[in-house]
């Protein structure tokens, strides 16, 4: 049995919940998995597909465990919902198009607050609409274990919360061992053959389309990064102030990611006929361990894909700011992530890529684009 993983920080934890199914598989079915983990935590799925275009092929994967609901919450409001439906069948349908045989689990776990009970609820409508929409041609499966923890305990909050650890991960003695043991014996279960041809899209935009263009790519004179740890090796393109990168996009940017340092600094993104935004690249948690970095990613999830008029090209300019710059485009920071201004002079901002759609093209294309598997350039 050959599982892949994508997930956010549950599906990372050691001991987590995946050791347990590992654990319950080996001694229960009797079967010795290879496990491919590509999660990264506190990011959504976006960065999940980022991660399957630039990991290669797929096609040796029997069953693939999609995690993304807890850190997909971000996007679960009526703004960003339209972006979350795109984004989260894009990434489906890129599984579906590069292995049409694996068995596909939508792993959908919950925060431990009932304050987001909203979000979650949203997520779950969305899940369901997007899994019953393939099943009759694909072997996709909604594993809904927030739904299963709460019906088991009977929806008492106070139960609920002890197999958690704190907002978004569960327990480590009680909540990781019932999921593995859950997702197990899920995994488990005989594929269904469905021959039938993969139905159109659900949501017209959605982002299997998405072009995935490499900053390093887009200028010879960028500098760059490598940066590295137990599981990931990226490479930054250091951006410099008062030297602003341009670039003529062929459609919308959807996200850009890039790696987080204790003291990178601001990056200003202004896109033609939207609004500049301002991020701080710096972690907060990095503080302590300077040493170390994160993947993240920036979604631009007000827009409205759906309803979209202008899909054409546009002009994209990155600029570094110092941080003595940043009052003056204080109006349009965005807060998210744990992202702060830095520490001392910093470097960077260290960009990864831009991910953007393309205008619709003809059917031959884009089954030549899903044929070609990893361009240079794009996909």
């Amino acid at each position: 049995m050959k599982i892949l993983v994508i997930g956010g920080s549950n599906s990372v934890m050691k001991p987590g919940y995946l050791s347990h199914t590992s654990e319950w598989l080996k001694k229960k079915a009797r079967v010795a998995a290879r496990l491919t983990n590509l999660s990264v935590g506190a990011n959504n799925c976006l960065i999940g597909l980022e991660n399957l275009k630039t990991s290669g092929s797929l096609e040796e994967f029997d069953k693939i465990v999609v995690e993304f609901a807890i850190n997909d919450m971000s996007l679960a409001t009526p703004e960003g919902f339209d972006t979350w439906q795109c984004a989260y069948e894009g990434l489906l349908r890129h599984i579906l198009q590069h292995n049409a045989r694996a068995q596909v689990f939508h792993l959908l776990l919950g925060r431990r607050s009932e304050r987001y009970r909203d979000r979650t609820e949203r997520i779950r409508a969305g899940m369901r609409e997007i899994v019953r929409h393939y099943a009759g041609a694909r072997d996709v499966r909604l594993l809904d274990f927030d739904l299963s923890l709460r019906n088991l305990l009977d929806n008492d909050q106070a139960r609920i919360s002890t197999h958690y650890k704190d907002e978004v991960h569960y327990d480590l003695e009680k909540g990781a061992p019932m999921l593995g043991r859950y997702v197990a014996k899920h995994l488990t279960a005989a594929p269904t053959r469905l021959p039938a041809p993969c139905p159109a899209p659900l949501h017209a935009q959605a982002f299997d389309r998405a072009v995935l263009w490499p900053v390093s790519e887009m200028s010879g004179d960028l500098d760059r990064r490598a940066f590295s740890n137990s599981r990931f090796a990226r490479t930054g393109s250091v951006l410099q102030p008062a030297r602003p990168l341009a670039v003529e996009l062929p459609g919308p940017l959807i996200c850009l990611s890039f790696l987080a340092t204790a003291d990178s600094r601001p990056l200003l993104l202004e896109e033609e006929g939207e609004r500049p935004v301002l991020l701080h690249t710096a972690h907060v948690e990095l503080v302590k361990t300077p040493e170390k970095f994160r993947i993240k990613n920036f979604t631009l999830d007000w827009k409205r894909w759906t309803a979209m008029e202008r899909k054409g090209p546009r002009r994209v300019v990155l600029t570094a700011l110092e941080r003595t710059d940043v009052p003056r485009y204080e109006a349009f920071l965005v807060e998210r992530f744990n992202m702060v201004p830095g520490n001392g002079e910093g470097g960077g901002p260290y960009v990864s890529n831009l991910a953007y759609l393309p205008p619709p093209g003809d059917d031959a294309r884009d089954a030549a684009i899903a044929a070609a598997g990893v361009p240079a350039a794009a996909y």
